[in-house]
């Protein structure tokens, strides 16, 4: 069994050594078409340019800048993002929105050739566009943006476009939860103010009765009033017992108020930080990326490369030329098989015939 595979091989490659002047005609033909076809006549040249960014750690600034306590590298301001923060950068950069930007401000419809006209003509733009954008990450947790097209100049200016961009939408989403943050702090902070308001009218009412200190007046009258029941004095110990009267009455609920008002004095203090926060971030912004490498118009071509083209279809044809030329023989072959099967069954025939003959003679 191994020796008919190898005699097979062998076989095969006599076969095609047999052709080797038509094959390497053919090879050189097709190197040569192949090289003539790939030239800028019927290929645009395609060139690359390429932003490679860092994404920050934080995007508050209010806990970037306004932070107090122990050093946090988290909310150091010079601080590269971690891999975290790089996949979200890419999630943002691939947004329909910085797409839709790119068409308008280049007027891509018209450079891609786009006719409007036609049906799914937004498909074919956006299929365009995604096959020319591309957004990786690095090694060292950087994200890299890479556009190509026919035009080197507007290759680079996509790409340092979208990482700018980038900065604009990052922006734009901060600001805009920073702003609904905003608004409900404040909300919050005038139903505390309207609060406060009333449980110091009630208050004041309360002192307007004479209940200045609950704790300090109910030990003072009480140590006042066993004084006089001590010295005999019925009118001021009648009169401090009306006076302790009155604490009682009134001493719960100011107690009640005072806590409340104070409760709601530190809630103050509180949402008036975190308001400032908000403010912070609402009003002012930090870049959101570190930018390492900007784009440059590329001076070489990405594509076609006529190399790998030359080899790639030289030997797909000579692949195929040897398939035909083994179709071929076998054919051949089978053929000739066929035409001796028909023949040994003519002769078979003619011997039965001659045998039949025979015999009717005798």
């Amino acid at each position: 069994m191994t020796n008919e595979k190898e005699n097979s091989g062998l076989n095969l490659i006599v076969l095609v050594a047999s052709y080797w002047k038509s094959l390497l005609l053919i090879a050189v033909a097709t190197a040569a078409l192949s090289f003539f076809f790939s030239t800028q006549r019927f290929i645009r040249p395609h060139y690359k340019s390429s932003v490679i960014m860092f994404s920050t750690s934080s995007n508050a600034v209010s806990q970037l800048v306004m932070a107090e306590g122990n050093y946090n590298e988290f909310l150091d301001v010079t601080q590269f993002g971690n891999d975290l923060h790089v996949e979200q950068m890419i999630q943002v950069l691939e947004s329909r929105e910085i797409k839709d930007h790119l068409i308008e401000k280049y007027n891509l419809i018209e450079h891609y050739s786009i006719d409007t006209t036609k049906k799914y003509w937004k498909s074919k733009l956006y299929k365009y566009l995604n096959n020319n954008l591309t957004f990786s990450r690095t090694h060292n947790l950087a994200a890299q943006i890479t556009v190509e097209d026919t035009d080197p100049q507007l290759a680079a200016d996509m790409a340092n476009e979208i990482a700018d961009y980038y900065d604009i939408l990052k922006r734009r989403i901060i600001q805009q939860r920073s702003q609904e943050a905003l608004n409900i702090l404040k909300k919050e902070m005038e139903n505390i103010d309207s609060t406060t308001c009333v449980y110091m009218d009630s208050l004041s009412r309360i002192m307007a009765r004479g209940i200045y200190d609950y704790e300090t007046q109910s030990e003072r009258f009480m140590q006042q009033y066993a004084i006089e029941i001590a010295k005999g004095n019925n009118a001021g110990a009648e009169r401090l017992r009306k006076e302790l009267e009155n604490v009682e009455q009134w001493g719960p609920l100011y107690v009640s108020v005072r806590d409340r008002l104070f409760h709601l004095k530190e809630v103050q203090e509180l949402m008036q930080a975190k308001y400032q926060n908000a403010s912070v971030d609402a009003a002012y912004t930090l870049p959101q990326k570190f930018v390492v490498e900007k784009a440059v118009p590329s001076d070489k071509k990405c594509y076609p490369k006529k190399l790998v083209i030359m080899i790639v279809t030289t030997l797909c044809v000579l692949i195929f030329c040897i398939f035909l030329i083994v179709c071929q023989n076998a054919l051949k072959g089978y053929g000739k098989q066929i035409c001796e099967g028909v023949k040994n069954r003519k002769k078979e025939k003619k011997g039965e015939k001659s045998d039949k003959s025979a015999e009717t003679v005798e």
